[in-house]
């Protein structure tokens, strides 16, 4: 198995959509969004900006 880039937890509170990005070095990003596919497009793209070669 290879290294572990990320750990993304998803959830929702209300109307509103939260994504959690938590990377090996500690560091957790906070997203946050009214519609479901926009916040995994956005948690798609950190995710790409951080690890694209």
């Amino acid at each position: 198995m290879g290294d572990k880039l990320a750990e993304v937890e998803i959830s929702k509170d209300g109307e509103m959509y939260y994504a959690t990005i938590t990377l090996p070095s500690g560091e957790v990003i906070t997203l946050e969004n009214e519609d479901f596919e926009e916040i995994l497009e956005q948690v798609a793209n950190d995710l790409q900006d951080r690890f694209s070669s």
